[in-house]
């Protein structure tokens, strides 16, 4: 029986940090070793995790970010195969026996995904993650991370191959770490449901949209300079550089950072002029038209709060 090792990492989220213990202690799956790491929570966070007991292990390490406490998490388990789910999200019944059977029978396999649904805060379905069988180039060249990562599962050997979370990255270090693992790593999907993935006012992809743009970019940046990278994907610089900054662009220009919306995308453009997407002219169209989607069609990564009034 493989051996399974999940990480929390936690920081103030005792309002759905319960029901996120539950989902992971409620698997029918006795090779499962479980650890909550508290980045130093003034809220009940201590409460809710020492009322299971021994169930869990959980340590508090305060000033840890959330891509430090799984590198700490994943350093101290024992278990063969890894992932994380953060404390606002859920596993769904059965995920770690569907994982644990994948694996068993496919010993080539170092990385598997499989399927996920938005929820809302009282639980509810919103949709599905728009999940998709693995292609390294669609994931490089779209610059659209289509693995959502609490349905993520790695053996070990992939965090000794090519190591931690990049620790500086605070909102796409799980794109990052798919495509570092990507080049050296078989990659497989799993099309079960596996997870859930919750929206709310509170998490980083909303509360602060902006962020996500110049990580993007970074991530992007660091990944066309690094030595050895393979020339059919090098070959797609121009494009995948474009369809970064055009995502930056669209995080920056629903954030309501207009300027900076307008920067990539204009960068979007010098890259792959013939690569046009309609960002762009949303961007050099500014805030008047950004006023009348927002009260036409909303903001379309928070619509669904609105869809709830």
């Amino acid at each position: 029986m493989l051996t399974f090792s999940i990480v929390t990492p936690t920081l103030n989220a005792s309002r759905f940090l319960n029901e996120a213990v539950q989902s992971v202690l409620s698997q029918r799956y006795d090779a499962l070793e479980y650890r909550v790491i508290d980045g130093g929570s003034s809220d009940n966070t201590p409460q809710v995790l020492d009322s299971f007991g021994d169930r869990l292990r959980w340590s508090a390490q305060a000033g840890l970010g959330q891509s430090a406490a799984i590198n700490y998490g994943w350093k101290l388990a024992k278990g063969e195969i890894l992932s994380w789910l953060n404390a606002d999200d859920l596993l769904l019944p059965g995920a770690i026996e569907a994982v644990a059977a994948y694996f068993a029978t496919h010993p080539e396999t170092d990385l598997v995904y499989g399927d996920c649904d938005y929820i809302d805060p009282e639980g509810r379905f919103i949709r599905s993650y728009p999940a998709q069988p693995f292609s390294y180039m669609a994931l490089v060249g779209n610059a659209f991370n289509y693995l959502p990562q609490p349905a993520v599962f790695l053996r070990r050997e992939v965090f000794n191959r090519i190591g931690p979370l990049d620790e500086g990255l605070h909102y796409v270090m799980d794109f990052d770490y798919w495509l570092r693992a990507g080049l050296s790593c078989r990659v497989d999907y799993l099309p079960c449901r596996l997870a859930v993935l919750r929206l709310h006012p509170e998490a980083k992809s909303i509360a602060d949209l902006p962020g996500f743009a110049p990580e993007l970019v970074t991530m992007y940046e660091k990944l066309f300079s690094s030595s050895g990278l393979p020339e059919a994907v090098r070959s797609l610089k121009s494009r995948a550089m474009s369809s970064a900054l055009y995502r930056a662009s669209d995080c920056a220009y629903w954030g309501g950072n207009i300027g900076e919306a307008r920067r990539y995308a204009r960068l979007a453009w010098r890259w792959a002029p013939l690569h046009l997407r309609r960002q762009l002219w949303l961007a050099l169209l500014g805030s008047p038209m950004r006023e009348a989607l927002l009260r036409v069609r909303g903001n379309p990564h928070t619509r669904w709060s609105r869809d709830r009034e």
